[in-house]
């Protein structure tokens, strides 16, 4: 399947606009300048996490039902059996139709599975080498494990097994997931019989069935309609949940959830934009559980589950894993997000979060507050103006492969204070996005922070305590570093600063090549470490254009060498 999605990503560049794979994250250089602009937007039904149990029949307007209310943007393209943008709606069938004709004899198989199982136990891969400790430990079984080489008759049923079982040992955690994605109040149907929008194989004879449903979906019923995909909404429900008992599985499991969507494409079943919908009636309807307080005494316990020897300890490991490439994950992902559509509306609103959404990230980003998560999702939202996805609330515009790589800009002072003896993401983590802003980032607390983008903030970099890891050549930004307190660890060489950097106390770790390059001004102090590796005469630790002090302390050094200070450098000597 590792060779299933970079087949996708191939294929995905020729059928959509490449636009779709350099999405900005939000607007170039937008970012929370207050709290007022963290503050939810009600929409007309009021907010989706307070009226989600709304979602019944006989709730039919976007006033009284919240998933009704969010998907009333299709209404711009469609509505009432009229089409209003002939154009959008054309792209969209033709899109399926590219993506069924393209459809390789692995995603057959793939998709057909996914249509065939139950919605939940579709998730499972995304765990990769957790998977089999899930299985085992949740019972979870399937009688769908390959396609059959003819077609199914046509009332061929879906799976008749329990996806996993409440009370086995991962029980609480099964719990969560079917109190999300299997509730009274989280399908689709309400709303696809309001839209009323056609299934694309039923719009054109250019989508191709999947032969082995060709007579399962002919014989489907007429009001079995397209927007928004069910199959996909499920999909984060389930993928959604688990990530909350699973952070260290966060993004692998939401790009699971977004290969179900894209399955449903390849299958012919669904149209592009209907699972652009399902993305976001999956995402509000988790986010609603998640934060009902009649169940937060489960999903704790859901996440503890999940942290013992039944899963994440378990020795019961695959070796499997078919979301280990993280670029690959990212593309796909953000591919998903749009599917290759244009802004074709305002491309000018602001970004917008949805109230409670910031509950998505509370295990993913532990360390940071609630209102930081907030800023974080702000921060790494899309444009506006893509088809569907301008809700109200700001639903359809998360993006939450990149929310969990922290933020996307810095509008002012962020810190962020971790706590190693809690162990996780308090105790380690990484922020991969390229940070923009005029914000500073303050690093606090015990555990370690790595700061991985091509980062351009201009705030600068404070660190009093912890550790601080600059994993890429730009990763401190564009103003200065101050190290006031713990350890600031140089990994990659030729790393610039370019402001000032000064040192007070704490410790700075380079390696013998690293050659810190500051731009202005070092005033040295405290402790340099060196670290193991090739030792030559000469070699610049660091340069900078003026210096003052030196360091009180250097370590890692083996008998006979030394440091040299010079105008413009400090060297190693022997």
């Amino acid at each position: 399947m590792k060779m299933n999605q970079h087949s996708w990503l191939q294929r995905v560049l020729i059928s959509v606009s490449v636009a779709v794979v350099t999405l900005p994250i939000a607007i170039q250089g937008a970012q929370a300048k207050t709290t007022d602009n963290l503050m939810p937007h009600e929409a007309a039904y009021g907010y989706f996490i307070d009226h989600y149990r709304q979602n019944v029949t006989g709730h039919t307007t976007p006033q009284n039902n919240p998933v009704v209310g969010e998907m009333s943007t299709f209404s711009t393209y469609w509505s009432n059996g009229q089409a209003h943008d002939p154009d959008i709606l054309s792209q969209n069938i033709s899109q399926a139709a590219t993506i069924t004709q393209q459809r390789t004899d692995s995603e057959a198989t793939r998709s057909y599975l996914t249509d065939r199982r139950d919605l939940r136990y579709n998730l499972i891969s995304g765990l990769g080498p957790y998977a089999t400790a899930f299985i085992k430990n949740a019972n979870a079984q399937t009688d769908f494990t390959t396609m059959p080489t003819t077609p199914l008759p046509a009332n061929a049923p879906y799976s008749k097994v329990e996806w996993a079982s409440p009370t086995s040992t991962l029980g609480p955690l099964v719990k969560l997931v079917n109190t999300t994605a299997r509730s009274p109040f989280s399908g689709t149907g309400v709303v696809k019989h309001v839209v009323k929008y056609v299934r694309p194989y039923r719009q054109s004879p250019q989508v191709r069935v999947l032969p082995a449903l060709s007579n399962v979906m002919a014989a489907a019923k007429g009001d079995d309609y397209d927007f928004p995909s069910g199959h996909t909404t499920a999909a984060f429900e389930t993928g959604l949940t688990l990530a909350y008992a699973v952070p260290e599985r966060f993004q692998e499991l939401i790009t699971r959830a977004s290969e179900v969507g894209y399955d449903r494409v390849l299958a012919g079943r669904h149209s592009p934009l209907a699972v652009m919908g399902g993305r976001m009636v999956g995402t509000a309807m988790t986010a609603a559980v998640l934060n009902d307080p009649e169940n937060q005494e489960l999903k704790q316990q859901a996440y503890q589950a999940a942290h013992t020897n039944a899963l994440l300890n378990s020795k019961d490991l695959s070796a499997s894993d078919n979301f280990s490439d993280y670029q690959t994950n990212r593309t796909a992902y953000r591919s998903r997000l749009t599917y290759g559509f244009k802004p074709s509306g305002d491309t000018h609103q602001a970004m917008r979060v949805p109230k409670g959404a910031e509950v998505l990230l509370a295990s993913r980003l532990p360390y940071l507050s609630t209102n930081q998560r907030r800023d974080v999702l702000y921060t790494t939202g899309l444009p506006s103006g893509y088809p569907v996805l301008d809700d109200a609330e700001g639903w359809g515009r998360l993006d939450l492969f990149s929310a969990a790589n922290g933020y996307g800009a810095l509008s002012h002072r962020v810190t962020v204070t971790m706590n190693a003896n809690q162990g996780g993401f308090n105790a380690q983590d990484t922020w991969r996005n390229n940070l923009t802003g005029h914000g500073q980032l303050v690093k606090a607390g015990t555990g370690a922070l790595t700061l991985a983008g091509n980062n351009h903030f201009t705030g600068g970099v404070q660190l009093k305590a912890g550790t601080l890891n600059l994993a890429s050549p730009t990763a401190a930004g564009k103003g200065n570093v101050v190290l006031n307190g713990g350890t600031l660890r140089v990994t990659k060489n030729h790393t610039q600063l370019s402001g000032q950097f000064h040192q007070t106390a704490g410790r700075l770790v380079v390696t013998p090549d690293s050659h810190l390059r500051i731009k202005h001004a070092a005033k040295l102090g405290g402790t340099l470490t060196l670290t193991k590796g090739h030792l030559k005469n000469g070699t610049k630790l660091m340069t900078f254009q003026t210096r003052t002090g030196k360091f009180k302390h250097i370590t890692g050094l083996p008998h006979g060498w030394h440091v040299h200070y010079t105008k413009h450098a400090v060297l190693l000597t022997k």
